[in-house]
C-alpha cells in the first residue's frame, strides 16, 4: 500500500520549513528548525514526515536537510514539485482516479470511500466531513488538483483555463 499524506498538514507549514531550510542553505539541526518554526518537535516530525513523503527533505540523526533539487528553486517551482508530488500519494491518487471514472465527485461520497479504504481517519463522520473538505480546499485548489463547485458540492479535475 502506497504511504498517505496526512491531510491535517498545510501546505503553509510545508512552505514555511522549506523557507527557514533555505534561509540556513538547506540543512539546520532539528531543534533549530524547532525554534526558528516556533514549534513544539512533535509538531514539527508530523510536518517533516510530510515534506519527507513529498520528497522534499532528508532527515539524517538530527539533521534536516532540503533535497539539492530544491535549493536554488522560487516559491512557484516547489509549488510545482509538491503538486506533481502529491498526485501520487494517497489519498489524492485514489480521489483523482474516482474523478477521473466519474467526472465529479461529492464530498460525502469521497469521505465516505475513502473511510472505507482507510486513506482518511477523522475522529466523527460530522465535523469530520467538514474537516475532510476543508482540507481537501486548502490542498487541493491551492495545489490546482482539484476544483469545487461549492453550489453543488462536487469535485472536479483542476483544467487550466486558455
Amino acid at each position: 500500500m502506497k504511504k498517505v499524506f496526512p491531510l491535517n498538514i498545510k501546505m503553509g507549514q510545508i512552505l514555511g520549513i522549506i523557507s527557514i531550510l533555505k534561509t540556513y542553505n538547506g540543512e539546520i539541526s532539528m531543534q533549530k528548525l524547532s525554534d526558528e518554526s516556533f514549534l513544539h518537535i512533535d509538531d514539527l516530525i508530523n510536518i517533516l514526515e510530510a515534506c519527507k513523503l513529498l520528497k522534499l527533505i532528508d532527515i539524517k540523526e538530527d539533521d534536516v536537510k532540503l533535497k539539492r533539487i530544491l535549493i536554488n528553486k522560487g516559491q512557484h517551482e516547489i509549488i510545482l514539485h509538491l503538486s506533481k508530488t502529491l498526485r501520487n500519494l494517497e489519498p489524492f491518487s485514489y480521489i483523482i482516479k474516482k474523478i477521473k471514472k466519474s467526472k465529479e465527485v461529492s464530498t460525502t461520497e469521497l469521505f465516505q470511500e475513502l473511510i472505507k479504504k482507510g486513506l482518511v481517519g477523522y475522529r466523527d463522520n460530522i465535523s469530520g466531513l467538514e474537516s475532510f473538505k476543508k482540507d481537501l480546499l486548502m490542498i487541493g485548489l491551492r495545489l490546482k488538483i482539484f476544483s469545487y463547485n461549492q453550489d453543488k458540492d462536487i469535485w472536479t479535475l483542476y483544467k487550466e483555463k486558455i
